[in-house]
This record gives structure tokens, sequence and C-alpha cells, in this order.
């Protein structure tokens, strides 16, 4: 498994001369006051301070806005979502939070075929734009992006970090699943890729029967407003096969094996975590793939993932059956095929020593992989619990009788909170 280190910033105390206390002291204040209308937290954990009680941009602009953003959405995105400066662990902490509200988008992207005709990425990238400025997610996971689009939502997510990469290669060729993560929501402590084949670490590999080569990637991630919560986040954004059933297993159980070896790598630094996994499953809720996930025989207790579709305390709008997949009609429901999977609490891998109960299971000869990783086990004390408020698929009704969609698939949107008991 592949693994980029992500470069902490580093503080350091300065000892003055009492004469230039006062000064530096003075200085050290203003700056302060700065970074903190830069970065600090908002009373709306939307995108900025227009949001409306929905969540959603109130759009009663003026006239030479709303041409604007008609004639060049991306630009108007842009001046939107501002690079955010400074860095997430410069964001001042709030000591008496009870909440962390955030929300998570699976989107299948739809890689550029020039035979799409009216959908070549070229005409769909202004509906892309305008629908992420519509739901504003905090992570987002895509799929299918060839480099080209890669670079292009860079631009349109200016204060995202992008990771991810290209399948074939691990640098740059092929299409990418990559993980947008918003810098003043989250700091990044680790991010690394896998593949879903045999050999997880070996880039360009894949499972035999699968009709190309799948790769995932993920994040160890940290509340920058919700410290004292104690909870972090792991994300992973995945693109199952679309030919073999059994590779689409087969990369399920992939995953799981690898999110166990990530909680368990990187124990000392969390202190309780919340995954989530995102993506193209191309496969329907009753196949084996969502089994996989959902029922780990490895643990304490059956079900490690829950399907927020089905877990979500609201499904507004559609509701939790309508279709993710109707390529290209927007009249019809289609398919359910892409999905967003959490665990319900937070997890912390413990190592099998921690729970040896006699000199018999000392003895025992333990295999490599209990030895990574024994089971999940809830974090110590009263844990936090993690809410999917609303699912939905989105769903723009005025695209319904364009030739141009966003893409042959439709985003799936979920609000979670992570809550104090």
């Amino acid at each position: 498994m592949e693994v980029i280190d992500v470069e902490q910033q580093k503080s350091s105390k300065l000892i003055l001369s009492v004469a230039l206390s006062t000064l530096i002291l003075g200085l050290g204040l203003g700056a302060t006051l700065v970074l903190n209308q830069k970065v600090g937290p908002r009373e709306s954990d939307r995108f900025f301070d227009k949001a409306d009680k929905f969540g959603t941009i109130n759009l009663r602009e003026d006239t030479k806005n709303q041409a604007q953003r008609e004639e060049n959405p991306a630009t108007f995105f842009q001046q939107i979502f501002p690079p955010v400066t400074g860095t997430a662990t410069d964001a001042p902490m709030t000591r008496d939070i009870k909440n962390f509200d955030f929300r998570v988008m699976s989107f299948n992207i739809r890689r550029d075929f020039k035979s799409d005709g009216v959908n070549q990425w070229m005409n769909r990238k202004p509906l892309v734009t305008q629908m992420l400025y519509r739901e504003q997610p905090d992570i987002l996971g895509m799929q299918e992006l060839l480099p080209e689009q890669m670079m292009d939502m860079k631009k349109i997510l200016p204060g995202f970090e992008a990771i991810g990469v290209g399948r074939d290669d691990g640098r740059d060729e092929g299409e990418f699943v990559p993980l947008f993560v918003r810098k003043d929501k989250f700091e990044t402590l680790k991010s690394g890729f896998f593949w879903l084949s045999r050999t997880p670490d070996t880039p360009g590999t894949i499972y035999p029967g699968a009709g190309c080569t799948r790769v995932t990637t993920w994040a160890l991630l940290r509340p920058v407003e919700a410290d004292p919560l104690g909870v972090d986040v792991l994300a992973l954004s995945t693109h199952l096969d679309h030919v073999s059933e059994a590779a689409r297993d087969q990369g399920a159980d992939v995953i799981r094996l690898n999110v166990r070896q990530i909680l368990a790598q990187h124990a000392s630094q969390t202190r309780g975590t919340v995954v989530i996994v995102v993506g193209d499953f191309n496969a329907e809720p009753q196949e084996a793939a969502l089994s996989t996930f959902l029922q780990d025989p490895r643990t304490d207790k059956d079900t490690v993932l829950v399907d927020s579709r089905l877990a979500a305390l609201e499904a507004p709008d559609k509701g939790r059956e309508f279709g993710t997949f109707p390529s290209w009609d927007a009249n019809i429901s289609g398919k359910v095929i892409d999905y967003v999977l959490y665990s319900p609490v937070p997890l912390k891998c413990a190592k099998l020593t921690s729970f040896m109960k006699s000199d018999m299971m000392q003895s025992r000869r333990l295999s490599r992989e209990a030895m990574e990783c024994l089971k999940y086990n809830i974090r110590r004390g009263s844990p936090s619990k993690i809410i999917a408020n609303t699912y939905r698929v989105s769903v723009d009704d005025k695209l319904r009788s364009s030739p141009t969609q966003i893409s042959d698939h439709r985003p799936v949107v979920v609000d979670f909170r992570i809550a104090r008991p």
C-alpha cells in the first residue's frame, strides 16, 4: 500500500529579551486576528455566509452576478470557493463542540469519450460545476476522471485538496478515482493508494477476469474545527469492476483488509476513526460485493459498515430506491450502483495481544493478518455517534429535457453528523 506523508507545519517558541517582548506580542496578536478571519470557524458549515437555512446558496444576487454565473460558471464558482490560505493546523479550535456536520458526495463523472457526442466533457463541465456549486460537498469521491478532467477539477475546486493517481502507472496514466477534501474543513494526516488485485501494492495490477485495472484512493482526515470531539475520518474512493462479479467481490475484500491495515498502522495517530467508503460499485444492493463490505467475519460483530441509503434518518426528494445509473436518460430511475458506506461508530484497530486471555492463546502461532489487526473495537470511553442525517440522489429537474446531462451517473449526497453523546 503506497502511502504519502503530509508535511505538517511546525511551530517554535522564541525566547526574546524583555526589551522586545511587547513588540513581538503585539505583532503576534495582529497575525492571529488576520488568520482567524481567513480560516477560523464560521456560523455556517456550508461554503460561505450567504447560505440559507436549507444549506443552499441564496441566488437573489444582482443582474451582473447572475449573468456571470450563466456565461462562465467555472469562473464564478472559483470566486465563491476562494483558495484557502494558511493550514488546517493554524485554525483556532472551538473547545465546546457538541456536533460536527459534514457532507459527503460520491460521483462517477464519466470519462471523456468523443463518441458521447453532446455529452462530451467540454459540454458537461459547466453543468458539473453548477451541480457542485449547488450541492457543496466537504468530501468528494469521484470516479473515471482522465488526466485532463483531473486538471479541470483542480481548477474548479481551488479550496480543496486533490488526492489521486492514474490507475495504470500510479502517477498520471489512466483513470483517477480521486478524493477532493475541503481544506478549511479537514486536515489530511495521511493518504495513499492501493490496487484491487492480488498484489494491491503494485501499480497497474489487475485481478484475473476483471475488465480493467482498478485503484482505490484513501485519506486519513482530522476535522479542523472539531478536534475536541477526538474523532478522525478515513475516506476511501473506489470503482469496482464492471465485468466480473468475482472481481467486484474480491475488490471489496481488498478494500476491507486495507482499511484494517490503515487503522492498525496509524493507531497512534487516530483516537477513533469514522470509516467512509464511496464509489461506483457496479453492483446492485443484492449482489455479493455489498455483503462483503457490510459483513466482516473477522470482527467481533457482524456489521462494521452500513449503507447510508438504508441507514439515513431521512431520504427526501426521490427516496431510497431511486437509481444512480440512468445511463444518460433523465426521465428514468435506473439502477442503484453508487454508494456511500460508513461506520456508525468510531473504530479503532486493536492488536491481538490486547485480547489474550490465557497462556494457550499466547502460545498459538499468529497469522500475519492477526498480528496486524485482530478486529475493530469501539474506541474506549463514551464514543461519539456517527449519524447519517439525510441521503439523496442529486437530480436537477431543469435538465430533464436537456440532451446534455452531467454524467451517465447521478451523484449520491449524504449529510453526516459526528455527535457527542
